[in-house]
């Protein structure tokens, strides 16, 4: 859990990477469905939608649990922002050492789980 936090606030898209598994099953939810797909497919979809690029690159994240599962709350400060707001909630399902499942809920502008809405 420490590490794919840590990935995300180092932008360290190897690490990230590694820390999936090549048969990620992977959800963003409200979108319907899941996929299973490599883990640099995964890591190249998220990029194609503009994480980690300029703008999307400042996290910070915390440790929570959703339904007895680790989770890893993820905060963004945007360039114009002085302080990193609630964006996303990652539960994994962590298989082998390896994340196995990540099931994504985009936390943006909402109240979850008691969490603060900026760090």
């Amino acid at each position: 859990m420490k590490s794919y936090i840590e990935a995300h606030e180092r932008n360290d898209l190897d690490r990230l990477t590694s820390l999936l598994r090549d048969d990620l099953r992977f959800a963003m939810l409200p979108d319907p469905g899941t996929v299973t797909t490599t883990a640099k497919d995964a890591i190249n979809g998220w990029l194609s939608g503009g994480l980690f690029q300029h703008g999307h690159d400042d996290w910070r994240g915390i440790t929570t649990t959703v339904n007895r599962m680790p989770a890893a709350v993820l905060y963004l400060r945007t360039p114009d922002d002085p302080e990193y707001r609630l964006f996303a909630i990652a539960v994994l399902h962590i298989v082998d050492g390896k994340i196995a499942e990540l099931t994504g809920f985009d936390a943006a502008d909402k109240p979850w789980l008691d969490l603060p809405p900026t760090l």
